[in-house]
């Protein structure tokens, strides 16, 4: 069945002009499917129907009894910024000219002008404004990301990791960072671009281990018009491009292959690429910060990572503790992820203090992405404001209340009751847990089959 084909929003084109006979005219032509248009013979009318609705774009003459058209024009900028407009005027000078464009003109026509023409201007100049608030939407998306990018924390590691991030956020060479599955690798990357001087560019996230080397090719460097099969006959800017001025932040980077990490080595040493298919060199100021979970010096020794590349990239490198290393920031980082839950923001959810110290006995395995999976449960499940223990998932109440005698369990009664709360804590999801757990697929598989008659309960899923 095939999606509906969503509705566009037409343009919304304000006409002043107090010639009558040309403002019915434009009115009838650029009235319909595309365009909603609303007419006005003077500029008193067309001020108070802008204070009334908002338009995208305005074709207004400069000479009219009343209020001219540059004083219109001064004022609906006031009360809509996003406003564009096409001045005209059947008398046309410089000096018109260059003050209705200090005014915010888009463009400047002298009458009699062709439809078609003036068709044309209105469009661009409403794809203008419509690129404007695309790009103010997206700072301030990248402003409310940028917020929540906070490195939380008292401990004395996430202290000197703040401190570390704030020398080197000014640099505009690479930054490795290196910590286990779930530390907040990508929160440090953001808050080195929010530290820099490129906090009002483009932060762009990539996952290179979730992509084909072609597609991921494709998607940092971009590619020419038929430049392979399905390429299509339009030129794609690439990431590297659109985070111009901006951070683009490459996880998993021990995941490249050997002709992309070339690749990338030649755009840290020279700030240039070239897309898919082209034949000229492209440069672009656009900072590259990488992250990784392995040791990348043990791959280059075993010569599945460049050596070259490993030195470009581990000057200057960062290390996000895991949380096991840090337990007393646990109190102030489940606040301050319960503030960016908005179920528990909307139900004022806070935690018990035995919850809290519940929550700072456990390993933590799968580091804040766990904390943040059992806080996201908790909120709902728990019937009331304050989570208690009760509330936490699988074994944080029997731990709570067992204490010190937990650790007088069989070995294998510990793993088993470790597997099955991690297995909790993603959702049942093998793939996720198996990552958490340093184990492979299969293993855990063989492991779970045996938990399965003393757990009839136990569900699992295999998704990535």
């Amino acid at each position: 069945m095939n999606e509906p084909t969503p509705k566009l929003v037409p343009l919304s084109l304000l006409v002043v002009d107090d010639d009558e006979a040309f403002r019915e005219l434009l009115l009838r032509h650029f009235d319909g499917a595309e365009m909603t248009v609303t007419g006005f013979g003077g500029a008193e009318e067309a001020l108070e129907g802008a204070r009334r609705q908002r338009f995208d774009v305005g074709v207004l003459d400069i000479m009219m009894p009343g209020l001219s058209g540059m004083e219109l024009l001064r004022r609906i900028k006031k009360l809509h910024p996003a406003f564009e407009a096409i001045v005209l005027t059947g008398k046309a000078t410089v000096d018109s000219a260059i003050e209705a464009m200090k005014l915010g003109a888009y463009d400047y026509l002298a009458k009699p002008c062709k439809l078609r023409e003036l068709e044309v201007v209105i469009r661009k100049a409403y794809e203008k404004k419509r690129l404007a608030e695309q790009n103010t939407r997206l700072k301030e998306e990248l402003k409310r990301r940028a917020g929540a990018a906070t490195l939380v924390g008292v401990s004395p590691v996430m202290e000197a990791l703040r401190e570390q991030v704030e020398k080197l956020a000014p640099s505009p060479e690479p930054v490795l960072i290196v910590g286990e599955i779930g530390v907040g690798k990508e929160v440090t990357a953001m808050a080195l671009h929010r530290h820099s001087p490129r906090k009002e560019g483009a932060f762009i996230s990539v996952n290179c281990g979730v992509l084909s080397e072609g597609l991921l090719e494709a998607e940092l460097f971009g590619y020419e018009a038929d430049a392979f099969v399905g390429a299509g006959s339009s030129r794609k800017a690439g990431i590297l491009e659109f985070a111009e001025g901006g951070t683009v932040f490459l996880d998993e980077v021990d995941q490249l292959s050997f002709s992309l990490q070339v690749k990338i080595l030649h755009f840290l040493d020279t700030g240039e690429f070239r897309r898919i298919g082209g034949f000229a060199d492209l440069t672009v100021d656009t900072r590259l910060v990488m992250a990784t979970t392995k040791s990348l010096s043990t791959l280059t020794k075993q010569g599945s990572f460049r050596e070259d590349l490993y030195y470009r990239i581990s000057a200057l490198s960062l290390r996000v503790p895991p949380l096991r290393e840090r337990k007393e920031d646990i109190p102030q980082l489940t606040a301050s992820l319960l503030a960016q839950n908005p179920s528990a923001l909307a139900h004022s959810k806070t935690l018990s203090k035995k919850a809290v110290e519940s929550l700072m006995e456990y390993h933590w395995p799968g580091n804040v992405r766990e904390l943040t999976n059992v806080l996201e449960r908790a909120v709902s499940l728990a019937p009331k404001s304050v989570i208690q223990v009760k509330d936490l998932p699988l074994s944080f109440e029997k731990k709570s209340k067992s204490g010190k005698n937990r650790h007088l369990l069989p070995l294998t009664e510990i793993e088993k009751e470790h597997i099955l709360y991690v297995l909790d804590a993603v959702n049942g999801n093998i793939s996720k847990a198996a990552k958490i757990l340093g184990v492979s697929r299969p293993k855990l598989y063989r492991k779970i089959e045996r938990y399965r008659a003393s757990t009839p309960s136990l569900t699992v899923t295999d998704g990535e």
